[in-house]
C-alpha cells in the first residue's frame, strides 16, 4: 500500500480562503475592537453589576472571544500542516500578536471576578440569571488568590508572545524539519519523522532498530538547542509561578484540571505499584518474537503475521462502524470528518509530528490532524482523536464557550473510550488467530503506553521541574532523569541502548504542555470504569455516556463522573482499573 497517495488533506477554506485572506485581518481587527468596546462598557464595574447586569455581559465576552479566537485557531490549524511556510509563518505571528492584544483588553473582567465580594458572588451564583455561568464564577473564584493585576496580567500575557509561545513554535519548526534519507527493503528516500517513527511497528527487527537509532541520533544531535528550549520553559513556569503564589509547579495544573493533590498522588502510586504487570507482559512479548529479551526498539514490534496494513477506506469503515456499534448519533458525528473535509492525515514534510484533535469553539466545527501510515496502531490514532471530534461536537451542541472546554483529565474520556471500541469491534469480526492475537497485544500496548509510559512521562516531568529550580539542567542530566524512570517502568524486561536516554527530547508534550500526560493514564483506567458500566447496563448506559460528553466543563470532574456512577475520590478506583490491565495480560498469556 501507499499510504500517501490517496490520504486525505483538511479543507479550511470554510473558515477562510487562504492564509492572506483579508478576511482574517478584518476578524483580528474586529476582535481588538469589540474587546476595547468592552472595556469602555465594563471595567471597573464588575463587582456592581447585578446578577441579569452580568449575565448579559458574560454573553457580550463570550462573542467577542469567538472573533478572537477564529483567526488565532486557523493559524494554528495551518501552521500544523506547513510549519515551513512564511506566510503560514507571519499568519501565525500577527493572530498571535492580535489576540494577546485583544485578551489584555479584557483581562479586568477575571481580575475583577477574582476581587468581587464573597457575598456578591453568592448572590449572583444563586440568581437564576447566571445558572448556566455558575461553573465559570466558581472557577474565577477558586483562581483568585493567583490572579494579579491587571496590569501585570497583560504583561505577562503579552512577554507569551517571545517567551512560552515562541519557544513552542521554535521546537514544532525545528522538528517539522527533521528529514531522513532512509532506506526501506531497497528503497532509499527522504523521509518525515512521522514515517520513521512508524517503522518501529515494521515486522523487520533491523529496520525497527535502525529506525529508533536514527531518531534519537538526531534528537541528541539537536538536544543542546531543545534542552534551552525546555530549561527555559520551566524556568518561566517557576517564574511566574513564584508571582502568583503557587506551592509547586503542578499546582496550577491541579487547580486548572479540578483535582486534588491527593488523587493525582493516587493515580500515579498505583500506577508505578503496577509496573511488574507491564514488565511481565514485555517478559511475554519477548517469549512469542523468541527473543531472550525485548530491547526498545521491540517494545512495539508486531506479531509473526498478525501485523497488516490497512487501507484509508478500510481505516474508515472500521472506525466508523465501531462508533455506530456504541450510538448511531456517534457515528454520525464521525463520518463528518470525513465527508466535510476535517481531517489531514497525509505525512509530508513541514508537517508536525503527531495527532490532535482541534475543538475550535461552539459553532466551529473540529478538525482532526494525524499521521496516518497504514498501520493498525495508525486506525487506533484515527479512533482516538475522533473520539476527541465527537466530545467537542457534542459539548459544543449544549454548551456556551466558557462551558465548552471539558477539563483536561476529562478531555480524554471520549477518545480513549474511542479506542476501546474499536478494539472491542475489531476483535468480534477477526477470524485470523494470529491477527486477534495481534489485536489482544495492541489493547494490552495501548493500555501500558497510555496509562504506564504516561505516568512515567510525568514522573520525569515532576523530576525535571524541581531540579530546574536549582538551576539550568545539562542535556545530560535530563537524560539521567529521563532513564532513571524509563529503568523503574521497564526493569529488567527491556534492554536500553545508549540512544534510549535522549527519550525525553521527542516529547512534545513535555515542551508545549505542562503535565498534561497524566490525563492520559486518568482517561484509561476512567474509561475502564465506563466499559464496565455499558457492559452491566447495556443500551440504558449509552444516553448517560452521551450526557457526560455533551456536559463539557459545566461542572467538575468529580461532579460529572458521580452522575454516571463513578467515585474519582475512591483510593481503590485506580486499583480496580488496573485490574482490567491484568486481566488482558493473564488472557495473553494463555495464548503464549
Amino acid at each position: 500500500m501507499n499510504p500517501t497517495a490517496p490520504l486525505p488533506r483538511w479543507n479550511l477554506s470554510s473558515l477562510y480562503p487562504s492564509v492572506t485572506a483579508p478576511e482574517i485581518e478584518a476578524d483580528l481587527r474586529a476582535g481588538v475592537a469589540a474587546a476595547e468596546a468592552f472595556a469602555q462598557r465594563y471595567q471597573n464595574t464588575v463587582g456592581s453589576l447585578t446578577a441579569p447586569e452580568l449575565a448579559e455581559a458574560l454573553g457580550v465576552y463570550e462573542r467577542l472571544l469567538d472573533t478572537i479566537y477564529r483567526p488565532q485557531m486557523y493559524a494554528s490549524l495551518a501552521s500544523s500542516v506547513d510549519t515551513l511556510d512564511d506566510a503560514t509563518r507571519a499568519l501565525h505571528t500577527r493572530a498571535g500578536e492580535a489576540s494577546t492584544d485583544a485578551l489584555n483588553r479584557v483581562r479586568f473582567l477575571d481580575v475583577e471576578l477574582a476581587a468581587a465580594p464573597e457575598a456578591t458572588v453568592a448572590a449572583w451564583r444563586a440568581h437564576e440569571a447566571l445558572a448556566r455561568y455558575e461553573h465559570y464564577l466558581h472557577r474565577a473564584r477558586v483562581f483568585a488568590p493567583h490572579t494579579l493585576s491587571r496590569d501585570v496580567e497583560n504583561a505577562l500575557a503579552t512577554k507569551n508572545l517571545t517567551g512560552r509561545r515562541a519557544w513552542s513554535q521554535l521546537y514544532n519548526e525545528l522538528t517539522a524539519g527533521f528529514v531522513f534519507p532512509f532506506e526501506v527493503r531497497g528503497e532509499s528516500r527522504d523521509r518525515t519523522l512521522a514515517e520513521v517513527r512508524s517503522l518501529r511497528m515494521d515486522p523487520d527487527r533491523d529496520l525497527r532498530a535502525r529506525a529508533h537509532g536514527v531518531v534519537l541520533e538526531r534528537f541528541q544531535r539537536e538536544s543542546h538547542v531543545i534542552a534551552y528550549i525546555i530549561n527555559t520553559l520551566y524556568q518561566d513556569h517557576r517564574l511566574e509561578n513564584d508571582l502568583r503564589a503557587y506551592g509547586t509547579p503542578l499546582d496550577p495544573t491541579l487547580l486548572d484540571d479540578e483535582l486534588p493533590r491527593a488523587t493525582l498522588d493516587a493515580l500515579m502510586t498505583a500506577v508505578e505499584d503496577h509496573y511488574p504487570v507491564a514488565q511481565e507482559y514485555f517478559r511475554l512479548k519477548a517469549r512469542a518474537l523468541g527473543l531472550d529479551r525485548l530491547a526498545t526498539h521491540d517494545v512495539l514490534a508486531p506479531y509473526p503475521d498478525g501485523e497488516r496494513e490497512v487501507s484509508w477506506d478500510d481505516a474508515r469503515r472500521e472506525v466508523l462502524g465501531a462508533f455506530r456499534a456504541v450510538d448511531a448519533e456517534l457515528g454520525a458525528l464521525a463520518e463528518g470528518f470525513f465527508t466535510e473535509g476535517r481531517i489531514d492525515a497525509a505525512p509530508r514534510a513541514g508537517k508536525r509530528d503527531g495527532a490532535f484533535c482541534a475543538g475550535m469553539v461552539p459553532g466551529v466545527a473540529p478538525r482532526v490532524m494525524l499521521n496516518y501510515n497504514g498501520r493498525l496502531n495508525d486506525v487506533m490514532t484515527l479512533a482516538h482523536e475522533l473520539g476527541h471530534g465527537v466530545h467537542f461536537a457534542l459539548a459544543g451542541a449544549k454548551q456556551s464557550l466558557l462551558n465548552y472546554w471539558p477539563t483536561t483529565p476529562m478531555a480524554e474520556t471520549a477518545s480513549v473510550f474511542g479506542e476501546m471500541m474499536l478494539a472491542k469491534n475489531l476483535l468480534a469480526t477477526e477470524r485470523d488467530p494470529a491477527v486477534r492475537r495481534q489485536l489482544l497485544a495492541a489493547r494490552i500496548e495501548d493500555a501500558l503506553g497510555t496509562v504506564h509510559r504516561q505516568v512515567c512521562f510525568t514522573r520525569y516531568e515532576m523530576n525535571a521541574h524541581a531540579r530546574r529550580a536549582a538551576g539550568v539542567v545539562p542535556a545530560t542530566e535530563l537524560c539521567a532523569l529521563w532513564s532513571r524512570e524509563a529503568e523503574r517502568f521497564y526493569g529488567d524486561a527491556v534492554s536500553r541502548g545508549a540512544h534510549d536516554a535522549w527519550g525525553w527530547a521527542g516529547i512534545p508534550h513535555l515542551v508545549h504542555y505542562r503535565f498534561y500526560c497524566y490525563s492520559y493514564a486518568f482517561g484509561q483506567l476512567l474509561v475502564f470504569a465506563l466499559y464496565r458500566l455499558w457492559e452491566r447496563d447495556g443500551q440504558p448506559f449509552i444516553p448517560r455516556y452521551l450526557e457526560l460528553l455533551a456536559s463539557g466543563g459545566c461542572d467538575s470532574p468529580e461532579r460529572l463522573l458521580a452522575r454516571v456512577g463513578i467515585d474519582v475520590t475512591d483510593p481503590d478506583f485506580w486499583r480496580r482499573g488496573l485490574e482490567v490491565v491484568t486481566g488482558m495480560v493473564e488472557d495473553f498469556r494463555a495464548l503464549v
